[in-house]
């Protein structure tokens, strides 16, 4: 780690923990009281937010907006008096790609811009990098994947994990763990779920298998009847889904309707299993169809709004636990958090508060005549509220490979220490094997081991075994659900 980027690591963490007032819901920051459309000041430098803040995917927006307008507030009371402030500027897409494109350029002509944050639909970014090149400012994505559908750019960043490293997991977990054999996927019609379901067929063929069937809906669908009977007619034995939470909501309910909710891994093989107990004759196939549901990282959040059945799994990093694990960076995070919105951070809210603190530190270091997307392109290993972040000239993700891994509602009969405390409507938690890729020992940054494993090795040795881990599911391929 670079000098400069180890100090602003430790000084955001410092402030972090010490900007909490005790004043949590005392203060009244309601969302619409916070939205400002232009700058309120004329003497601050102004970091954009375009993001879909009404409508149907307002749960994008809303949850970016609040993160980084709590990132604003942390970096502003690190400043000295004599510096200058910053404020958050924030615009509605509502939900429209072309005007996202419009809006993230009208911010990009005001030379008070340091950058932008950006929480709409991932295809209005690319078509703004000419603007966001001739202001010289990055713009950071908080959801979907531009870095798999080869789309980011100089001046387009990623604080989201690529649909490439969520494939790879989830095709290791339904081949190599689960041992399904016909596997299907259901997306959204749109840059990102096109993006996801190539990286899922990509990834199956990589690990010796294949995707039988892939599915697109519209995302104004209210129903998933017709493409869940053609995917039973296929016999698809786990369902891999991309898309919003109100989707993976919709789906789980049609299932459960047809009859069709995961009760294990044995019941789900209609396709890989005979001879079952049930059958009625020797050879036959059953007839029951009750396939695992696998997702992308847009299944993890309590805006699903229905009660979700054990053994849905999803990828995510783990810092997608930033409202629970006691991960230093977490920790810190949630309670300045609690304190500015006196509520938890729930959503993906890390995600704007990295995305806004990324385009604060580039700023903060940059000269006058400096394009502050190349100097942001010199951040290496800092935490602000969530895992490390290293970029470069090649590479503009902030997350991780190694940092992805698979989350999993647990059975009632699984051993989860914490689950009294899961918040209501987030059931998820770690599924220990999903951060491994030798299925042995953990892919865990060794920074954080001490934090999430009993009797940790200390960083310098040996990664600790899964079933160390303090959180989550820590069964082995044998357990019937997970």
């Amino acid at each position: 780690m670079t000098q400069p980027a180890r100090m602003a690591s430790l000084v955001v963490l410092a402030l972090l923990v010490g900007a909490c007032d005790g004043g949590g819901a005392d203060n009244d920051f309601g969302l619409r009281q916070r939205v400002h459309a232009r700058p309120t000041s004329s003497d601050t430098r102004v970091i954009g937010f375009v993001g879909t803040m009404s409508g149907p995917g307002a749960w994008r927006g809303e949850d970016a907006f609040e993160g980084a307008d709590v990132a604003v507030h942390v970096i502003n009371r690190r400043l000295e008096d004599d510096e200058q402030r910053f404020e958050l500027v924030t615009l509605d897409d509502e939900g429209d790609a072309e005007r996202a494109t419009e809006l993230v350029e009208q911010l990009a002509a005001s030379p008070r811009t340091a950058g932008i944050v950006y929480a709409g639909p991932p295809e209005g970014l690319p078509p703004a990098e000419g603007a966001l090149a001739e202001a010289g400012i990055p713009a950071v994505l908080c959801y979907g994947d531009l870095y798999g559908a080869k789309q980011l750019s100089a001046h387009v960043y990623q604080a989201s994990p690529s649909y490439l490293w969520e494939a790879r997991r989830l095709a290791r977990y339904a081949l190599g763990d689960r041992r399904y054999q016909t596997i299907g996927a259901l997306t959204e019609s749109s840059l990102d779920g096109r993006t996801a379901a190539a990286a899922l067929r990509a990834e199956l063929a990589r690990a010796g298998g294949r995707l039988k069937v892939a599915l697109e809906y519209p995302t104004t669908d209210e129903g998933f009847a017709t493409a869940l009977e053609r995917l039973r007619s296929s016999r698809i034995e786990a369902l891999v889904i991309q898309g919003s939470p109100q989707a993976l909501g919709r789906i789980v309910a049609d299932l459960d309707d047809m009859g069709a909710t995961y009760r294990g891994t044995q019941s789900a093989r209609i396709a890989s299993e005979r001879n079952r107990k049930g059958n009625k004759q020797r050879g036959e196939r059953s007839t029951a169809w009750r396939p695992q549901l696998l997702s992308f990282d847009g299944a993890i959040n309590a805006q699903t709004d229905i009660e979700l059945p054990p053994g849905i799994v999803a990828a995510d990093t783990y810092a997608r636990g930033a409202h629970y694990l006691p991960v230093p960076s977490f920790v810190a995070f949630r309670r300045v958090f609690v304190d500015w919105w006196g509520s938890e951070p729930l959503g993906w809210e890390v995600r704007g508060f990295d995305a806004a603190s990324m385009i604060a530190w580039a700023a903060e270091r940059a000269d006058a005549d400096d394009d502050r997307a190349e100097v942001l392109e010199g951040l290496a290993g800092a935490r602000f509220g969530g895992l490390d972040v290293t970029l470069g000239p090649d590479d503009h993700t902030a997350v991780s490979a190694t940092a992805v891994g698979l989350w999993v509602v647990p059975s009632p009969a699984a051993t989860v220490r914490e689950r009294a405390k899961l918040p209501e409507g987030l059931p998820w938690v770690p599924l220990a094997r999903g951060f491994s890729i030798d299925d042995d020992t953990t892919d865990i940054a060794a920074r954080d081991w001490r934090y999430l494993f009993r009797k940790a090795p200390p960083p310098t040795g040996p990664a600790p075994p899964l079933e160390r881990m303090r959180f989550g599911v820590r069964t082995p391929r044998s357990d019937p659900v997970h």
